[in-house]
């Protein structure tokens, strides 16, 4: 799914164009790196384990060389937030009465939080996501967002200018 998604938004990079319905579902498939680190060598011993090498040498061909490296160190902490704890998140913020205004996601991911947003709300997103493939992966699924791809740490935003704040960063250092 990471592949093919991948390979839809360097498609849809090249002919430069918005993603059909279809080509939408294909990226939302993307899951990121935590819990792949398989698809990318040992880093003591330089190999693949020999079920992944097939793959992680078409995944290496189809990045580019800063690409690679940030989704080789993504393993660690690229864990996306699972459509339950999404759901049971915008439950809670509808209890305490928020429906509409301007939301961020300080590390939005590939946008579970946008794309699973309750129906009944209507929030403007600005999501921040420090990896190049997945901010566009999420600005393509989400053109309706502005997706900047830093580092949240690195991204100036005023005081008292959203509405919400939600989602689930990693906690690295």
């Amino acid at each position: 799914d990471n592949m093919s998604a991948i390979k839809t938004l360097k498609a849809l990079e090249g002919e430069r164009r918005r993603a059909t319905p279809d080509e939408q579902r294909v990226l939302a498939r993307f899951v990121g790196w935590g819990g792949l680190a398989n698809a990318f060598p040992n880093p003591e011993t330089g190999k693949f384990k020999p079920e992944w090498e097939k793959r992680g040498n078409e995944l290496r061909d189809m990045l580019t060389p800063s690409e690679y490296r940030a989704a080789s160190r993504s393993t660690r902490n690229a864990h996306y937030t699972s459509e339950v704890v999404v759901g049971a998140m915008w439950d809670a913020v509808r209890r305490m009465g928020y429906r509409n205004g301007l939301a961020l996601e300080s590390s939005m991911g590939s946008g579970n939080f946008l794309g699973l947003m309750h129906s009944d709300m209507a929030a403007r997103f600005i999501g921040v996501e420090y990896d190049s493939i997945t901010a566009r992966l999420a600005g393509a699924l989400y053109p309706q967002a502005t997706v900047l791809h830093s580092g949240f740490q690195d991204v100036a935003l005023p005081d008292g200018a959203f509405d919400l704040d939600i989602g689930n960063p990693p906690f690295g250092s």
